[in-house]
């Protein structure tokens, strides 16, 4: 009985340092952000500028592809009494737009996808999916991208007449490329990650038994391996997240995509402290979430993350 509470207890450790570490990070994140909103109100006459073409590049990005004015912003540059809350946040729902498909995508397709390498690929068929595989973890994002404008341009024109747009801000066609671009290498990583795991799985007793009492491929699958790979899949989820974030800077970067990766680095080009300040907190804020998530599942699974 004391060896069970006790073992109730550690159970709680991976969970008390959680919870610890996501109030230290909320309360630091609330703290930078209080003094850059005091800074942004502040200094009016340095920051102003820089908020004011930030502000007029966040709602008209395609306007101007490079992202930035070059010279006086007119009308709706002086009218923007944007709020720095309000501007970084408007760019916080832009980059939620393409990490949440592109973190759905690599989990779609990877999870499946390491389950058929791990079961059924055929074996002369390995050795090049592995190196398949390690290519597309390999590849960094702004490489993809690039080799996707390239693949985009060359199609445009064989046919004619644009596909599918390059750079530019839509919930459209223009989602297509920076959300592949994001997608591929966690993809690759999930990928590899489930079929590591269930080659394991597959290879233990239960799965040989089960499948010596007659049951089906599906019935093994789903009723023995799946459930014994819960922690897995939870590790693969948070992975995705935690690489298609972290790509995320330079693909809004390339793609002149309005989000909390572009409004940072426009930020540091028109010298805006606040607003760099908030987009680099919410951005670690978020990376140091996802990684503790990930420390509390391979505590409790066993699994090392990579």
């Amino acid at each position: 009985m004391m060896q069970s509470a006790l073992r109730g207890r550690s159970s709680l450790v991976p969970i008390i340092a959680l919870v610890s570490s996501g109030v230290v990070i909320v309360a630091v994140s609330l703290v930078l952000f209080a003094l850059a909103t005091a800074r942004f109100s502040a200094n009016t006459g340095q920051v102003s500028l820089g908020a004011s073409d930030l502000t007029v590049w966040l709602l008209h990005p395609n306007a101007n592809p490079v992202g930035l004015a070059t010279g006086p912003t007119g009308d709706l540059a002086a009218k923007s009494n944007t709020t720095l809350p309000v501007l970084v946040g408007l760019a916080a729902v832009n980059s939620a737009f393409l990490l949440v498909p592109a973190a759905l995508l690599a989990v779609i397709v990877g999870v499946p996808v390491g389950f058929w390498v791990a079961l059924h690929a055929p074996k002369r068929a390995v050795g090049a999916l592995r190196a398949l595989n390690n290519l597309g973890i390999a590849l960094p994002a702004f490489f993809v991208a690039f080799l996707l404008q390239v693949l985009a341009v060359e199609i445009t024109g064989r046919v004619g007449h644009s596909v599918v747009p390059v750079y530019g801000f839509g919930l459209d066609a223009h989602l297509i490329i920076p959300v592949l671009a994001l997608a591929i290498g966690p993809a690759a990583a999930v990928t590899r990650l489930v079929a590591l795991s269930a080659t394991e799985l597959n290879a233990r007793d239960f799965a040989r038994t089960a499948r010596a009492k007659g049951l089906s491929e599906r019935a093994v699958i789903y009723g023995h391996l799946v459930p014994n790979m819960y922690g897995t899949l939870g590790e693969a989820v948070l992975t995705g997240v935690r690489l298609v974030l972290g790509a995320l800077v330079i693909v809004e970067f390339l793609f002149v995509w309005p989000g909390l990766g572009g409004l940072a680095l426009r930020a540091v080009n028109v010298q805006d402290l606040p607003v760099l300040l908030c987009c680099v907190a919410l951005l670690g804020g978020l990376f140091v979430l996802i990684e503790l998530g990930l420390d509390l599942v391979t505590a409790r699974t066993g699994v090392v993350s990579g």
